[in-house]
């Protein structure tokens, strides 16, 4: 369960952070159209690009220094919220705050909670797979002997590595592709491990329930014929102590 953040974080957060999920996504799609459309666009548009992607990264900047500054655990923020400061490095990244769905202790406990758990899992992948093509693609495009040269293929590459297939039909021979590669795969392992053990914990949560419901039905069992046996023998025990009152008030015979 995540610790308290203090009720000037908490309202500045209600505040800010649909705001700062929609800048993100601009983020994320200025940045895709440009590295995706790069030798088409004219050279006008990419500086336009490159300045809007320029103001949200500042705007990030200035609400991760604002979070920390008024959250209790001061500095500490900054490393128990990695997904904030990555997505200072990375605001494309913003969106995978929905991986936070995963730490409520309450997600898979509801029909509700599973729902929006599911959606988190469905829309982080997705999530993963559009960035990790973008990167890759801006890695690998000018390099002369990578494979990868159109988002078609960055994004078949993207989907095998997530998933650990890894065909080897493609694969980055840069630097900076291959750090995206580790990145990527090391994302991929740790949310299907998430996912895997969220599932697992809900489906012995769900046994251990069944077994204790079939307990108290077998104790509330119980319960009723004790109870019908007492019933039963307190009305012997009626009947007995009737049938002695009614010999003793009857009158004695005296002998002839």
């Amino acid at each position: 369960m995540a610790e308290p953040m203090g009720d000037k974080y908490d309202a500045y957060a209600q505040k800010t952070d649909a705001p700062m999920a929609a800048l993100a996504l601009i983020f994320l799609c200025v940045w895709s159209g440009r590295i995706i459309f790069f030798h088409s666009l004219p050279g006008g548009v990419r500086a336009t690009m490159l300045t809007v992607q320029g103001v949200i990264w500042a705007i990030f900047l200035a609400d991760l220094i604002v979070r920390t500054i008024i959250s209790k655990k001061s500095w500490r923020f900054l490393w128990t919220h990695p997904i904030d400061v990555i997505a200072v490095l990375v605001p494309a990244a913003r969106p995978l705050k929905v991986l936070t769905a995963f730490t409520q202790a309450t997600a898979f406990a509801t029909a509700k909670g599973r729902m929006k758990t599911m959606q988190a899992v469905v829309l982080s992948v997705v999530l993963l797979l559009w960035i990790g093509s973008v990167a890759v693609l801006a890695a690998e495009r000018e390099v002369t002997d990578s494979a990868i040269n159109t988002f078609g293929d960055a994004l078949w590459w993207a989907f095998v590595t997530v998933t650990t297939v890894g065909y080897g039909d493609f694969s980055p021979v840069s630097v900076e592709g291959r750090v995206i590669a580790v990145l990527m795969m090391l994302v991929g392992i740790a949310l299907i491990g998430v996912v895997t053990a969220s599932v697992a914990a809900w489906f012995v949560a769900l046994t251990s329930g069944a077994d204790e419901q079939e307990d108290e039905a077998r104790e509330v069992t119980r319960h009723e014929e004790v109870q019908a046996r007492i019933a039963e023998l307190e009305g012997k025990i009626d009947r007995l102590t009737a049938a002695l009152e009614k010999s003793e008030d009857s009158p004695t015979r005296n002998p002839q």
